[in-house]
């Protein structure tokens, strides 16, 4: 589960931005080649890396992806919020590494949704014991809670999308918040389709707007669906709505090819 990844520091785009500047120049890096070209203290070394990672700007050996290089290059401080949802995308995926973040967002990220740190906590140790079959020492349920909701309060996080907001001790609350750029869901979509579905031609359409792609950006099955009609238009995938099960066609596979329209190349 890795539930300590996070050293108990939120994620920092300012601190990331500095990771990823390193692996665009230095593909490979180790933690003494962090160490000696930023400023970043001993915990943060360990921390940020692991942050690049479960948000899909880094893979296993420190070498950028797709999206890290688009990143580095054209949002080198991780500023657009069109970046900072594939941010939060890739930590809150399904099949990512960080398999608790996305049942916190499944659970509890729901426009209007209030509840506490308590509930949040419940709701980790239940998924812990459930998975894992054991869970750690509450003070260990509580760091990453924390960091949790950090990640999403903090203005060098991901504050700017709007997806949590704290309005009395320990209480949050989920505001209906605006939706996703169509590219960012258009690069998700096609992520998505490749870990889930692999070489799969079509799905159904109530895969996506009924399950666990939808939870993760909080869209409800109409908001969804009228974003797959844009795709549809774009040119990205083909839509069949004769009868039931509409059927989703993926027509443009390659993250490049979101990515080129994220970032306008």
């Amino acid at each position: 589960m890795s539930l300590t990844f996070h050293r108990t520091f939120s994620l920092s785009r300012s601190s990331i931005a500095k990771v990823i500047r390193l692996a665009k120049s230095q593909p490979g890096f180790r933690l003494e080649d962090l160490a000696r070209s930023t400023d970043l203290g001993t915990i943060y070394l360990e921390a940020m890396p692991r942050y690049a990672f479960r948000s899909g700007l880094l893979d296993r050996r420190n070498h950028l992806t797709a999206f890290g290089q688009y990143a580095a290059q054209l949002d080198p401080a991780l500023e657009r919020p069109a970046t900072q949802w594939l941010l939060h995308y890739h930590l809150a995926a399904p099949h990512g590494p960080t398999a608790f973040w996305h049942h916190l967002v499944r659970k509890r990220f729901l426009p209007g949704n209030t509840f506490t740190t308590d509930d949040m906590m419940a709701d980790l140790m239940e998924f812990l014991s459930d998975v894992a079959g054991n869970v750690p020492a509450q003070r260990y349920v509580r760091s990453t809670v924390n960091i949790f909701t950090g990640t999403y309060l903090k203005p060098d996080g991901l504050r700017q999308l709007g997806l949590l907001e704290e309005v009395g001790a320990n209480t949050y609350h989920v505001p209906a918040a605006g939706p996703p750029p169509l590219w960012g869901v258009g690069y998700a979509l096609a992520e998505y389709w490749h870990a889930r579905y692999g070489e799969r031609l079509t799905i159904n359409l109530d895969d996506l707007t009924q399950g666990d792609f939808a939870a993760v950006f909080l869209l409800g099955e109409e908001r969804l669906t009228q974003l797959v009609i844009q795709l549809k238009q774009e040119g990205m995938l083909d839509l069949y709505r004769i009868s039931h099960p509409y059927q989703v066609v993926l027509l443009q596979p390659s993250l490049e090819y979101a990515l080129q329209k994220i970032y306008q190349m």
